[in-house]
């Protein structure tokens, strides 16, 4: 068959407008022809105006149809959408340039056109910056200060020491100091010491926020810190930017300070995205039955992780205690191993079958373990977990990672340039992580 009736035949086959039309391959291999001769022919009706190619998906009968100004915008949405869960997830870095165009087309799924109109947006908004004829960085707006030194704020004993900080805590301290060289400032670390609402130098010297205004910005953590509305009154006070790791359920926010433009609050384990990322991550492996067992059921982020869990439409059995909301309440009762074992054994003596075991956090899946080595309670098929900490590393047990290294970069970030993000504004700074097997 040559061109022309390949043309005809095509014009014979009661195509309706917008029908896809067979690919060039489909016609060779059913007609004997080559797909040279094919392709020819397509590219003759299109040059016709009798159909049309897209891009990726082919050749379609009738006249392309016109791309609203809305569908465009829509798109260029899609695509910062997707450019903010990167920025979350820390696979786009405020300390590099943004992949080139060409891979973030491939990365997103988009064209050319969409992709520069996305980042010419952002770079009218201030976010983004244009270096070059097609590298685009994170905008500079360095505050400017007489001093190169922030503040690191985390709680401390009444000596003034970090030796109750978690290992989440110490992780994310090392990671600002890092954060801090790489932006030419130096680290003055803070104890908040929350019974006396005193601010401790390590000599465990009292110091006044007032003395600190010199500063160049303070992150300040809110891990175990109970009284918010104590700690942020004298926040208040300063007038340089502050970076916070909120710790606590995103509704206290103090919402005088959430519109301030020099504060940015961090959610990185409260919330239902570890328990979302946690169930794709077991859908994945067509784990679809599952438990979750959780002995501190009374606190908002076991609840939280339970709603992700479900929200991804995994079968979930509900192995929970509500009578503690964290390690640190069962610390505060006499024989504490003894009940937290009662209560954990007295929970999966109710688990069903099911394809695997969802535990709130590490230190349940270490104590899981040990109790199914003593042959105490039956092996669970597969467990997953919360925190990755260095036991679930020893114990051999997949745990989700929270990202506390975007977290300190970002809240560094924050100092350095308030208010240049991929966040809307106002936006509650949500960060992800993923499952690290082991």
């Amino acid at each position: 068959m040559t061109v022309e009736d390949f043309c005809k035949w095509i014009g014979s086959s009661n195509f309706k407008d917008g029908d896809r039309l067979p690919s060039v391959r489909e016609v060779a291999a059913s007609s004997g022809a080559s797909t040279f001769t094919v392709f020819r022919a397509y590219k003759k009706l299109a040059s016709q105006g009798k159909i049309y190619a897209e891009h990726g998906n082919g050749f379609f009968w009738g006249t392309k149809p016109k791309i609203e100004a809305s569908a465009r915008e829509y798109e260029t949405e899609r695509v910062e959408r997707l450019l903010l869960d990167a920025w979350k997830s820390g696979k786009i870095s405020v300390d590099n340039p943004l992949p080139s165009i060409k891979d973030m087309c491939l990365s997103y799924a988009t064209t050319l056109g969409t992709m520069r109109r996305t980042l010419e947006q952002l770079r009218a908004k201030g976010t983004l910056e244009r270096k070059g004829q097609g590298r685009y960085y994170f905008a500079s707006a360095r505050v400017t200060s007489e001093t190169t030194e922030i503040l690191l704020i985390m709680r401390c004993n009444p000596n003034g020491d970090f030796n109750c900080l978690g290992e989440r805590e110490l992780s994310f301290m090392r990671k600002v100091y890092v954060e801090a060289h790489r932006n030419n400032l130096n680290v003055k670390a803070l104890g908040y010491f929350e019974e006396e609402g005193a601010f401790l130098d390590a000599s465990g010297n009292r110091i006044r926020l007032e003395d600190c205004r010199g500063c160049f910005g303070a992150v300040v953590s809110t891990m175990l810190v109970f009284d918010i509305n104590k700690l942020f009154a004298k926040l208040a006070t300063t007038r340089f930017p502050v970076a916070v790791w909120w710790e606590h359920p995103l509704y206290d926010i103090p919402r005088a300070l959430k519109k301030e433009k020099r504060f940015a609050f961090f959610n990185l384990a409260f919330g239902e995205f570890p328990g979302r990322i946690v169930g794709r991550f077991l859908k994945k492996k067509g784990l679809t039955r599952i438990a979750f067992v959780s002995p501190y059921h009374m606190s908002m982020w076991s609840r939280d992780r339970l709603k992700g869990l479900k929200n991804v439409g995994l079968e979930v059995f509900e192995a929970t205690d509500a009578s503690h909301a964290s390690p640190y309440d069962f610390m505060q009762e006499p024989r504490t191993h003894a009940r937290y074992r009662q209560i954990l054994m007295s929970l999966v003596k109710k688990i069903p079958p099911v394809d695997a075991w969802v535990v709130s956090n590490d230190r349940v899946g270490v104590e899981l373990i040990s109790l199914a080595n003593q042959g105490k309670i039956p092996r669970p098929p597969y467990m997953v977990s919360f925190d990755n900490s260095t036991d679930s590393y020893r114990n051999r047990l997949d745990s989700f990672e929270f990202n506390v290294e975007t977290l300190a970069e970002q809240s560094v970030f924050h100092l350095v340039s308030p208010g240049i993000t991929l966040y809307k504004k106002g936006d509650f700074r949500e960060l992800s992580g993923h499952v690290v097997e082991k």
